[in-house]
């Protein structure tokens, strides 16, 4: 496919682009029945947020919900059904990176960093999955081109545009407030007169307004959210140091692929160069800050690879224009081919340790997270049948979301077990067993039951062991308890 003559894809770049995009996400939506997987922890979660829509929930802003809840209503709550919009986010930031590029450089340019986007490891990944992730990188991409229409034109209604994105961006994950702040410091630094406008402030001002709703949620929840987000950035102290940040940037060098990973970090060694470039200069300015930000976590306890996942899309654009300008095309198209078959690894990586016949597959398969749940859920959906008037709880929020997903036909009544009253978690949050005082209780845990539930119920009954085989050596397992007559906290 990489190796059609390139200036007939370039003359037909949209279509091309058009069906190659169709091709990959069909690969995707192939590939996710097929990996035998349910949902992960998150993105249980993330759908349980759905089927109770609010303002904000305790990690996140509520883009997510929303975007599952609408997926769901589309495609139904199957597990494609609850991936689908937050799939197809990607595609459309490699259309978004088309047009960006397009308008800083060239038809050219714009095909192959659209082709590059789609190709990407970071996003291939991503794209099996719902995460916050789909949504921020989207409106990054699209407040982006926003901007520079903005720039151009100077009309009220793409600054109007640029606001009303960037408050949807600050729904989907407060990350994006490092995009407007890089805003703000471009037209500082380079557009000032407009900073002396009403029209950047107002598109401010309408981010802020779109968000508010959210920011009142966090007033009269006592700052949940918020004190989460701080907490895993700030207040985190494992970890860190020189060894953190070079596995956060080694893992951003796999997930740019090995080959534009290298011609990135390249380019940024000719920073004098590059910065002469006014449109390598915009595009580094939207995508070093957030690197610099989550690098400094990564030195002061660790970070994720994908937390900086929406700076990859116009990172990725100057690595394709700085390959292009050198004549570079054939290396372009080797990276793009290492990607695909590194993608095609991590999509068949179930395959590939079955070829292999490795030992032990489930250790050293990164959708075992995933894996194991559904039979848990079938073998406690009798259990629950036959105790009706029970409510369901659990002692930590990875069992309560996967069996609230698993069980989301007879939509069991539940509440997380916190006799503490700490609000911790989501389900602490937002369930209370304390209602149902003098009700009995089907307890799942991983764990032996403590002293503190033989206190506050008058008899426990073991009912059996859930059991879930993962290979012939690994199996996940819960036990399931009746407890009588709550007698409360």
């Amino acid at each position: 496919m990489l190796a059609v003559d390139g200036r007939m894809i370039e003359k037909f770049g949209v279509r091309w682009l058009f069906g190659i995009s169709a091709v990959l996400l069909t690969w995707r939506f192939w590939v996710v029945p097929h990996l035998g997987i349910t949902l992960y922890i998150d993105e249980a979660q993330y759908w349980t947020w759905a089927e109770n829509l609010d303002w904000g929930y305790f990690s996140k802003p509520p883009g997510i919900a929303v975007l599952i809840w609408l997926s769901t209503a589309l495609f139904g709550s199957g597990v494609l059904g609850v991936k689908a919009l937050a799939m197809l986010c990607y595609p459309l930031t490699a259309a978004a990176c088309w047009a960006i590029a397009r308008r800083l450089y060239d038809e050219r340019t714009a095909f192959w960093s659209a082709l590059a986007v789609l190709t990407l490891p970071m996003f291939s990944w991503l794209g099996l999955f719902v995460s916050t992730d789909a949504l921020l990188t989207l409106f990054w991409a699209l407040a982006l081109l926003a901007y520079l229409r903005a720039i151009e034109s100077d009309s009220w209604g793409d600054w109007l545009l640029l606001g009303t994105l960037c408050g949807l961006g600050l729904l989907s994950k407060y990350t994006m407030a490092v995009w407007l702040a890089a805003a703000f410091l471009h037209l500082l630094a380079f557009h000032r007169p407009r900073l002396a406008t009403a029209k950047p402030w107002l598109a401010a001002g309408l981010a802020l307004l779109i968000l508010a709703p959210n920011i009142y949620w966090n007033i009269t929840h006592d700052f949940p959210t918020l004190k989460h987000t701080a907490d895993i950035t700030l207040n985190k102290k494992a970890g860190g140091g020189l060894k953190a940040l070079g596995e956060f940037w080694a893992a951003q060098w796999i997930s740019f692929g090995p080959v534009l990973g290298s011609v990135f970090f390249i380019a940024l060694s000719q920073a004098r160069q590059s910065w002469r470039d006014d449109r390598t200069r915009l595009l580094l300015w939207f995508a070093l800050p957030l690197w610099i930000v989550v690098s400094a976590q990564a030195m002061k306890s660790n970070a994720n690879a994908n937390w900086a996942a929406p700076v990859f899309a116009p990172a990725t654009i100057v690595v394709v224009a700085w390959l292009l300008q050198r004549e570079k095309k054939r290396l372009l198209i080797l990276a793009l081919a290492i990607n695909l078959l590194l993608v095609g690894a991590i999509y068949h990586w179930p395959q590939v340790l079955a070829a292999v016949n490795a030992e032990n597959p489930a250790k050293k398969d990164p959708f075992t997270r995933a894996r194991g749940w559904d039979e848990i859920g079938r073998q406690l959906k009798p259990i629950l049948l036959a105790y009706p008037d029970a409510v369901l709880i659990a002692d930590n929020r990875t069992l309560l979301a996967h069996m609230l997903y698993e069980l989301r036909e007879i939509k069991p009544p539940a509440a997380s077990w916190n006799p503490s009253g700490i609000t911790s978690d989501h389900y602490k949050l937002s369930t209370d067993l304390r209602p149902y005082i003098g009700k009995d209780a089907i307890l799942i845990t991983q764990d032996l039951p403590g002293d503190e539930f033989a206190r506050r119920f008058t008899s426990l009954t073991k009912l059996g062991g859930l059991h879930a085989d993962l290979d012939s050596q690994t199996s996940r397992t819960m036990d399931v308890y009746l407890l009588h007559d709550f007698k409360g906290y």
